[in-house]
């Protein structure tokens, strides 16, 4: 019985990345599965390659697209052909410029076989490669195995799951298909594991091939304008999942601007750039006509409120920003080295959350006696930070 299910989506990509990726999968050691090419608008020279690799092999179904649409329609393209085949219980999808090795399948496959019910997804660990195929230094690999074994609530915070994976056909019946792209994978697995739990086989199954120059990778690494579009979406992701789950913001970021816009959007970079999301940042636009309101709406993020203040000083901004915050947690965002890594507000807060230091020891703040006194980048507790200051929470 061929109760495996494999979309390859394929647009533009080297030959040989294509013919490498291809025969990894059509020499698997487990053979019963249904491969399903979906050529999104692909050129002729590539959809060539494609139907002389495969040619004569009956597990295989090509499917030309005569519109690019993107990966994630081309992924629902070939799953919903999958959806119609009742002995298919098992799915995955595949690039078309990366490696598989033998037995990828197989053991995916047969984590899933022997897992109880409410496991609906395994994964592997995987090796990266560059564009030559040689190795990376980073990650070392031992360090990446080990980071992947995390507790699937841990998906809110990075995407550890990557790229080799498989998943039950019934759990995927449950929810909508792929979307949100370039983040399609990361934001399916936030919404599968909702209604499941995962399987992590330690092992390396496959080669990831980072930063090809076809590779939507190296378009984000490449281009300021396509990472700040990544970054969006993955945002989102996240900020919905957490909505979805009814998690609350943890913290309030209060972020006065008005003058230096190059420097504020550097530092609105940094901010954004961190790896602890749970947050939502307040722009108190001190400006007289909302002029850094019209500049930094272009960084988009769903975490962004935009408070106008006309003329207002510091710290009447910083007081017009507590009035908004209603988180445990809340923090003034300015000058400064902070955040001096992407992981700086993540320690802080898990270290504030570890030693739970008041606000007295933490700051100072006994013996503050106005907003102005407050420091920067220093967590203090909403709560006592709004008795401080007299302030009622609308």
């Amino acid at each position: 019985m061929r109760d495996v299910g494999i979309v390859m989506p394929v647009y533009k990509q080297d030959p040989i990345y294509l013919e490498l990726a291809l025969r990894s999968i059509l020499e698997q050691s487990f053979k019963d599965y249904y491969f399903v090419i979906v050529s999104d608008d692909a050129p002729s020279e590539t959809v060539k390659v494609i139907r002389d690799i495969t040619s004569g092999d009956q597990r295989v179904q090509l499917i030309i697209k005569e519109k690019n649409e993107g990966v994630a329609k081309a992924l629902n393209t070939g799953f919903e052909f999958l959806m119609e085949v009742k002995e298919v219980k098992y799915l995955t999808w595949v690039s078309s410029d990366n490696i598989y090795y033998p037995t990828f399948i197989e053991k995916l496959r047969n984590a899933l076989e022997t897992s109880p019910d409410n496991i609906g997804l395994s994964y592997s660990s995987f090796q990266h490669i560059d564009a030559n195929g040689e190795f990376l230094r980073e990650p070392q690999i031992e360090l990446f195995i080990k980071y992947q074994d995390q507790p699937k609530d841990k998906l809110l915070d990075f995407c550890f799951i990557g790229v080799s994976f498989m998943y039950k056909k019934q759990c995927a019946t449950m929810i909508d298909g792929y979307k949100f792209e370039p983040v399609e994978d990361y934001e399916y697995w936030l919404r599968l594991t909702e209604i499941c739990d995962i399987k992590y086989i330690p092992e390396v199954l496959m080669e990831y091939r980072t930063n090809s120059p076809l590779s939507i990778s190296a378009q984000i690494k490449n281009s300021k304008e396509h990472h700040r579009r990544w970054r969006y979406v993955y945002n989102l992701a996240r900020h919905q999942a957490r909505n979805r789950r009814n998690i609350p913001f943890m913290l309030t970021i209060i972020y006065p601007v008005q003058y230096r816009m190059g420097r504020t959007i550097k530092k609105l970079e940094e901010l954004l750039e961190q790896t602890f999301s749970n947050y939502k940042l307040l722009i108190i636009d001190q400006s007289i006509n909302q002029t850094a309101t019209q500049i930094l709406k272009h960084i988009e993020d769903p975490r962004i409120q935009f408070i106008s203040l006309p003329g207002g000083t510091e710290e009447e901004a910083i007081q017009k920003g507590i009035q908004y915050a209603n988180t445990p947690l809340t923090l003034i965002y300015g000058e400064g080295d902070f955040p001096s890594s992407v992981s700086d507000l993540e320690y802080r807060v898990i270290k504030f959350n570890q030693i739970n230091e008041n606000i007295e020891k933490k700051g100072s703040l006994s013996r503050i006696k106005s907003v102005k006194d407050l420091v920067v980048a220093t967590l203090y507790q909403t709560e006592k930070l709004m008795k401080l200051r007299g302030v009622q929470n609308d």
